[in-house]
């Protein structure tokens, strides 16, 4: 494994962590189209922040930060989604976006990211790990059910706005940002910690492996001393038969 060099590894934490406090309320629109509650949806951006940082330790080069953080969103948001441990409040503003709920999530999610999020057909292969094609079939799913052609015409652009508008309706809770910065710090003085236990016992393999080597010698020396052919089979190694000479 490559020796990850510190002053990239900071590097990497310090864009890490300005994307997240530039995007964290972008973040939490996706997060909430997903698990439709306030709370539910902090947990997601929270905990996808969290993480997003603590793997971003184990780089050696500076990520994609857009899909480096959507990847954890979409899975996030769908599992938070799934368990459905907060209660779901659904928009009563829109019956084309309500309608938009009900078809497979796999598939609304690709709408998402394409229209709301603004991504790239590339960009989602990336995010959700599908193929061009699968991307495509999907993104053309959801058109159709919509009715919104991809030409984009006036009345398609109209159905576009009406689920922008409720997609980005929620209001930002005034203590993520406060939520954000703790689990930014929480993730650092983890890794401090991390890191001090790591060169508190930085020393335990080097003498570990001493304690080993003496161990060793030293069983070879007794069997050598009680075992006559056995000691003249040592006194024969090159080098090795050095070390135990004195003692023969």
């Amino acid at each position: 494994m490559a020796k990850v060099n510190p002053v990239v590894t900071e590097n990497i934490h310090r864009n890490l962590v300005e994307y997240a406090r530039e995007n964290y309320p972008r973040f939490y629109y996706l997060s909430y189209s997903y698990v439709k509650n306030e709370e539910a949806a902090m947990d997601v951006v929270t905990s996808v922040v969290y993480f997003s940082l603590l793997n971003g330790r184990k780089l050696q080069d500076l990520p994609p930060m857009k899909i480096w953080y959507y990847q954890l969103l979409c899975r996030y948001g769908m599992r938070s989604m799934h368990q459905r441990t907060h209660e779901r409040k659904f928009t009563d503003n829109s019956q084309l976006y309500a309608f938009m709920e009900t078809i497979e999530p796999s598939a609304t999610n690709v709408f998402k990211l394409f229209y709301l999020e603004d991504m790239t057909v590339s960009e989602m292969e990336d995010i959700l790990h599908l193929r061009n094609q699968e991307v495509l079939g999907r993104l053309s799913l959801v058109r159709r059910e919509l009715k919104i052609d991809s030409s984009l015409d006036e009345e398609s652009l109209a159905r576009l706005k009406e689920i922008k508008d409720i997609y980005f309706a929620p209001e930002v809770p005034k203590d993520l940002e406060r939520k954000i910065e703790e689990v930014i710090q929480k993730e650092e003085e983890s890794f401090a910690k991390h890191e001090a236990q790591s060169r508190k016992f930085r020393w335990v393999k080097p003498i570990g492996l001493v304690v080993l080597a003496f161990l060793i010698y030293f069983l070879t020396l007794q069997t050598a001393q009680q075992n006559p052919e056995f000691g003249e089979n040592i006194l024969a190694l090159p080098i090795v038969g050095n070390l135990f000479a004195p003692f023969l």
